[in-house]
């Protein structure tokens, strides 16, 4: 059953990128069609800067806390500072990295990738279900005083 999940997520991301191709070629055929340098160079903005700190903050917590689950004895509740707030902050990073992605992937004039946020929501909402077996089971395995006032994937949402 895992496998065959792998392999969904795996063809989901395909497909995804597929689209993120597809979509950027055809949006941006009209740019190709103006006579201007291939790479230009200028100072970022304030919003790409704010999308890139918030990538390589995801990315870094994202990373602490599977480097932090990996070195767990087996079966045991995470208690790292990240897992005192949500019961899984390595989701909540993943989620995030799509959002910054849907943002810095962003045609001209809008606010995100349709399309890469359409992928953030099918992980997001995977992601959640898997979150919410998560505290379920910490909940059956070590009391549900242990997890009481944790989250499961967004702090204040859910």
């Amino acid at each position: 059953m895992y496998l065959w999940g792998y392999l969904y997520g795996l063809k989901a991301l395909v497909r995804t990128k597929l689209f993120c191709v597809y979509s950027s070629v055809a949006d941006s055929s009209a740019a190709l069609s103006m006579a201007r340098p291939i790479l230009e160079f200028s100072i970022p903005s304030f919003r790409t800067v704010f999308i890139t700190l918030l990538f390589v903050l995801a990315s870094w917590i994202q990373h602490r806390c599977h480097v932090y689950l990996a070195g767990l004895k087996k079966y045991t509740l995470p208690e790292h500072s990240f897992f005192k707030v949500v019961v899984c902050p390595h989701y909540t990073s993943e989620c995030l990295i799509y959002l910054a992605i849907a943002i810095a992937a962003a045609p001209p004039g809008q606010l995100f990738n349709k399309t890469v946020l359409a992928g953030l929501g099918f992980v997001a909402s995977n992601l959640a279900v898997t979150a919410d077996s998560t505290i379920k089971w910490y909940r059956e395995k070590f009391g549900a005083e242990k997890v009481e006032g944790r989250w499961r994937i967004l702090p204040y949402i859910y």
